[in-house]
């Protein structure tokens, strides 16, 4: 293997990442002008306001030295490898400056507040930061960073890059798999413009049902990004609305649902929309574990046998579970094992790609099970007798090669075999299957259900491996891949020579 190739990018590819690098660094200083006034309308101390006023400063003046330290003259093409190493360099830099105001306020320590940072972008939602302690400026400042997180910061990033810069690679390198036009930076464009305008009608639908701004504006980030942070200890009592829950199960699907879809919507296109794959799995997949869950609860007598109550919360812990939120309307630990497993196993499923949601997605867990009908069909098929593989997606019947499938399905084994790596690592230290397998597959499901082993006092392995679990189930694990490949190839060039 020549290792020099695979460990070497062309100066002008990092010169490239880190002049683009500064433009995210200036867009994180930008946001942090919210908590900053968001503090001084609610009088929070003046300590947290400097935070983020210092935050706010450092973060710019990285971004201003990253772009003139890399000028646009020496701006490239990014390859393959360059794009994923700059999703995944990127994700973990803005960390860094989105921990500051924690570290800065004291609220954590410098690891903690890498920690807490990742789980806000990576849109998974657990905090080191006791829930009652937060002040109004850093509870803006969670659910912002969700809220970011859910938009991706690449596709930020591609509304203002140049045309030089290999868009397309980008967009595909953060996981964004579809297009909604041809055109890379049209379709970013699109894109913003669909989360700025359901980003806005959710505020406007929660203000409707008696939220105050603050409580709305958090609500919203926090569901329609599917983050599930929620600004009080305890989130069952602002479900106890049924308003209120509509509202956020609403959020919640249009977060786990395809953009494309919505722009198709938009567009009046929707002929035939009910016979896509992802869609048609939605709706199974959620009426059927809506109804093993109330079975469950009814024959154990939860609620007084109120079928309507157990609906309202069977529907509502289903959805906000499998579109990767973390919200609960009642404490689900309480609920019979058979429940919680199966809300255990939907963090896996996910929502549609091009979502806002984690786990392994519809769509792959969708050609999963038809592979395996396939390969069954193929068998029983005359020896000669080639069946193509069709399914249909994006309002058209789409072949599915070999290829397509051997990729998803090395795809849904690593993340099973990185969920099962995690569960070992924190079974080590809690003794607990249950709990560890449940922390695992919550942290790399992006699904931050409030769990009482989650806190600052954890060991620093089950942190770091939390970390790389809120990650890789953000930007998927192949750019996680390329970072172990890079260093065993680095590795093994030094012992060569």
């Amino acid at each position: 293997m020549n290792t020099y190739k695979l460990n070497k990018l062309k100066p002008n590819e990092l010169k490239t990442i880190g002049h683009y690098t500064g433009y995210v660094c200036i867009i994180m200083s930008i946001l942090m002008i919210a908590p900053i006034i968001c503090g001084i309308i609610y009088n929070d101390t003046q300590k947290l306001v400097n935070a983020f006023i210092i935050s706010a400063i450092i973060t710019f003046i990285s971004g201003i030295m990253l772009i003139t330290l890399f000028r646009r003259k020496h701006l490239t093409n990014l390859s393959l490898k360059g794009s994923l190493i700059f999703v995944l360099g990127i994700w973990g830099i803005i960390a860094i400056y989105s921990g500051l105001p924690y570290l800065i306020s004291g609220q954590l320590g410098p690891f903690d507040s890498f920690f807490e940072a990742m789980s806000g972008i990576t849109t998974t939602g657990f905090s080191l930061i006791p829930e009652e302690t937060h002040p109004y400026s850093i509870a803006m400042w969670k659910a912002l960073t969700q809220w970011f997180g859910g938009l991706g910061i690449i596709v930020l990033l591609l509304v203002i890059v140049p045309s030089s810069v290999s868009l397309k690679r980008l967009f595909f390198a953060e996981g964004r798999t579809e297009q909604m036009t041809p055109n890379v930076r049209h379709t970013t464009m699109i894109f913003l413009k669909l989360y700025l305008l359901i980003t806005a009608m959710g505020i406007c639908l929660y203000l409707i049902l008696g939220l105050n701004l603050f409580e709305s504006i958090c609500f919203t980030f926090t569901a329609f990004a599917t983050g599930g942070y929620s600004i009080y200890s305890a989130d069952t009592h602002i479900f106890d609305s049924v308003a209120i829950q509509l509202v956020t199960i609403f959020l919640m699907i249009l977060g786990s649902t395809n953009f494309v879809i919505h722009y198709r919507i938009l567009k009046g296109n929707t002929k035939n929309l009910f016979k896509d794959v992802e869609i048609r799995a939605m709706v199974v997949i959620v009426t059927i574990a809506t109804l093993l869950i109330m079975l469950s609860l009814y024959t154990q007598g939860y609620y007084s046998h109120d079928v309507v109550q157990i609906f309202r919360h069977s529907v509502f812990q289903v959805i906000s579970v499998m579109s990767s939120t973390g919200f609960v309307s009642q404490d689900i630990t309480s609920w019979p094992q058979f429940s919680f497993f199966l809300l255990l196993l939907l963090t896996f499923v996910g929502g549609s790609i091009c979502s806002t949601s984690g786990g392994i997605k519809l769509y792959n867990i969708v050609i999963l099970f038809k592979s395996i009908w396939w390969e069954v069909e193929e068998m029983m098929l005359p020896k000669n007798v080639i069946k193509p593989k069709r399914i249909n997606h994006d309002k058209k019947d789409r072949e599915i090669s070999t290829k397509t499938i051997k990729t998803i399905l090395i795809f849904i084994v690593s993340y099973v075999l990185i969920f099962l790596f995690s569960t070992f690592v924190i079974l080590f230290y809690c003794n607990d299957f249950a709990l560890a397998s449940t922390v695992a597959a919550l942290s790399i499901g992006n699904t931050g259900i409030t769990i009482s082993y989650i806190s600052a006092s954890m060991p620093v392995m089950v942190k770091i491996v939390l970390i790389i679990d809120f990650w890789v189930g953000r930007i998927s694990v192949w750019p996680l891949f390329l970072a172990v490949l890079y260093l065993i190839n680095r590795a093994e060039s030094k012992i060569q020579r």
